[in-house]
């Protein structure tokens, strides 16, 4: 039976809207497809050859069966319902996109036919649905014979608009920007969304003005990606072991795999310092308990906008609060740019323009910048130890210069020496509040503010808050739970200064630690 709001303007609109979506999503998915299968299957002809004949074929099936449905049930929702199923396949497709491709990567040798099997069951299912649209809202549009030509021409001249922005959008912008798996759920949720706005238009506009309501109360999704998932999955399948050995004028880098883990270390004398692991199967792990401590820095300030991190290593800590806190500024500075180009290379980091990394000295960095931050976390390591010039007064008192009204300062630093004691004497000559959480595993975490910080309610008040917002991995009332105002200092420090400052003899007086 026609539907009985045939012809109504808002219906019309909503058929063109779609006609252009579903054609972006299309051609965009398309790109995206390569993306999925070069890690497995190369960037060669084969491979655009099976995504190309794959979108073909999956639409060539998707105009003969969206014609004959669009004739039996010509509908909205119907058609809804059709770009509905599609979209969630896609919505659904980074949860099992890996396993299914390394499974189709097993059962073949020849690139030519994994490749084709390989685009088949990434592409075919969702853009045969997509690809019913077009005859499909034709048909719901056609009203007389008349202005069938203008009605057909005008639905696949949106349609192939929206393919060209789509394929244009996806290379030149998303790809670059945001990684594939946002890009995934953002052409997901584009297309579910547009299969309830023709359910709507359906159920009469009353539903439509309802869905639009509850779409603009939803909070807002974070489509940003941080990490590239092609990279940590190749790392996944790297055998144990050494996986790179770099040289540059500040370290020896190795980046090292042991199961599910991801390692970069520094070479000093002889010992391998760990500075970084990440998890491979879970981008929102913190392997290291230190790096799960210095996350409460975000609860001291009474607003978090910008973030400055000196020391990069795997960028576990900045990409941990650049993904549960999107609308933070977060910008790293890291002495080495060997490092930086390995935490790129191997641990998959994606740079945005709200995720940043400098190259360079981060007391010369907060020399030559002026600008201040709510948060500042330090943990730079150069070989085993922290560069003598960012453990001094002069230090502390520039780093305070920068800190924002309200803002806090996080230090990573070994425990159990005098080198540590004498840091912390140095820090409570330059800042009012000093705080002392240790990680439990040779390391006391260190929050510093250039104000008085917030009594304990406060704190607590505030890390309930942001745990019930963000939904930290790890719950910030429990790590902050582990502070300890009366932690146990066992040797005589000394203030540290620019003129005065024998780290590495200090760190070697007291309790020796693990070097791994």
């Amino acid at each position: 039976m026609e539907d009985p709001a045939a012809g109504t303007p808002l219906r019309t609109f909503v058929i063109y809207l779609v006609a252009f979506v579903t054609g972006a999503i299309v051609m965009s998915f398309e790109m995206l497809g390569s993306r999925y299968l070069n890690p497995y299957f190369g960037s060669g002809i084969y491979t655009w050859a099976s995504l190309i004949s794959t979108v073909l074929a999956a639409l060539c099936v998707g105009y003969f069966v969206g014609g004959l449905a669009a004739d039996r049930y010509p509908s909205p929702a119907v058609l809804g319902a059709t770009v509905l199923v599609g979209s969630a396949y896609i919505l659904a497709l980074p949860s099992f996109s890996q396993p299914l491709l390394e499974g189709v990567l097993a059962a073949t040798d020849d690139v030519r036919s994994g490749s084709l099997a390989a685009a088949f069951a990434i592409l075919f299912f969702p853009v045969t649905f997509l690809g019913m649209y077009s005859p499909f809202g034709i048909r719901l549009l056609l009203q007389s014979a008349q202005h069938s030509g203008r009605t057909s021409g005008f639905v696949y001249g949106i349609s192939t608009f929206g393919s060209i922005l789509g394929t244009l959008g996806t290379t030149f912008f998303l790809i670059p920007t945001i990684g594939t798996r946002a890009i995934t759920f953002t052409l997901g949720i584009a297309g579910v969304f547009s299969g309830l706005l023709l359910i709507a238009v359906a159920r009469r506009q009353r539903a439509l003005v309802v869905l639009a309501a509850l779409t603009l109360g939803a909070p807002t999704v974070r489509a940003e990606q941080l990490i590239d998932t092609n990279i940590r999955a190749e790392m996944l399948r790297h055998k144990d072991g050494q996986v790179a050995h770099i040289e540059t004028e500040y370290n020896d880098i190795f980046v090292g795999k042991r199961r599910n883990e991801l390692t970069l270390s520094f070479q000093h004398k002889g010992h391998d310092y760990t500075e970084s692991t990440a998890n491979l199967t879970d981008p929102d792990d913190l392997p290291s308990k230190y790096t799960q401590m210095m996350t409460l820095g975000v609860v001291y300030p009474p607003e978090l906008k910008r973030v400055l991190m000196i020391g990069l290593g795997g960028g576990s800590i900045s990409t941990y609060l650049g993904r549960f806190m999107p609308d933070v500024m977060i910008e790293t500075v890291e002495l080495d740019p060997g490092v930086v180009r390995a935490a790129k290379k191997f641990f998959g980091l994606i740079e945005t323009e709200r995720v940043r990394y400098h190259e360079g000295d981060g007391r010369v960095f907060l020399n030559r910048h002026k600008d201040t931050y709510d948060l500042i976390l330090v943990d730079a390591f150069q070989g085993g130890y922290i560069p003598f010039h960012l453990l001094t007064r002069e230090f502390y008192a520039l780093l305070k210069q920068r800190l924002a009204p309200g803002g806090a300062a996080v230090f990573n630093a070994h425990s159990g020496n005098k080198l540590y004691t004498s840091t912390l004497l140095t820090l409570r000559a330059v800042y009012p509040s000093v705080h002392v959480y240790p990680s439990g595993a040779g390391e006391a975490i260190t929050i510093v503010t250039a104000e008085p910080a917030p009594v304990a309610e406060t704190l607590g008040a505030r890390a309930s808050a942001l745990q019930e917002k963000f939904g930290f991995r790890f719950a910030l009332p429990a790590l902050l739970a582990r502070r300890d105002d009366n932690y146990k200092v066992t040797q005589t420090g000394e203030l540290l200064t620019d003129d005065f400052a024998p780290v590495s003899i200090y760190d070697t007086i007291g309790e020796k630690r693990k070097k791994k």
